[in-house]
């Protein structure tokens, strides 16, 4: 298995924890992530491990973007265990996912596109156990990886609208959670 693989299995199932402890009601909370309430979190998360799915199946993005049905937990796990499943195939890692962020950064190999959509997993799980007032604990080794995954990319793309704000420096001493909220522009 690859590290990549590995930390996004970690990365789907950290979500899973937080979405089954996450009530119906607080969906509608605003998140941490500016103008998006935790639906719109949800759905960014199911939209993710879509878009994961649809290139590892068929090398190029979705038609859609999903939306919370009636029962969000069923239809995540769902989503889930069909993309577990289909990246468990032979060659499904190094098969090519066909520009999945925009033609200027190109096709990449599905491993590496596992580790940027489990590192983006990750701060939404944060997001939204915040949202729900849940325990917003995460594994520090996960955290550590996505840090990493994170600071590979050049500021100019980490930082254009619609990503994430400018880094906040952490406190002497933060745990790796704080050290990559900080980061991406979560006050923790």
């Amino acid at each position: 298995m690859s590290t990549s693989l590995r930390n996004y299995v970690k990365s789907l199932y950290a979500f899973d924890h937080v979405l089954r402890l996450t009530p119906d009601r607080a969906l509608a909370r605003k998140s941490p992530c500016a103008g998006w309430t935790g639906k719109d979190v949800a759905e960014h998360a199911l939209g993710g491990v879509k878009m994961i799915h649809s290139f590892t199946n068929t090398g190029r993005p979705p038609r859609s973007s999903p939306k919370l049905g009636a029962d969000p937990l069923a239809q995540w796990a769902k989503l889930r265990d069909a993309t577990i499943e289909a990246l468990d195939q032979p060659g499904a890692l190094q098969s090519i996912a066909n520009d999945p962020f925009g033609p200027e950064l190109g096709p990449v190999p599905i491993d590496t596109l596992i580790g940027f959509m489990g590192a983006d997993l990750v701060v939404h799980a944060w997001d939204l156990a915040r949202t729900a007032k849940v325990d917003d604990g995460l594994d520090p080794a996960l955290c550590k990886a996505s840090l990493a995954t994170w600071k590979s990319l050049p500021d100019e793309i980490l930082r254009q609208p619609s990503m994430f704000d400018a880094a906040i420096k952490p406190g002497k001493g933060a745990d790796a959670q704080t050290r990559l909220l900080n980061f991406l522009g979560r006050a923790v």
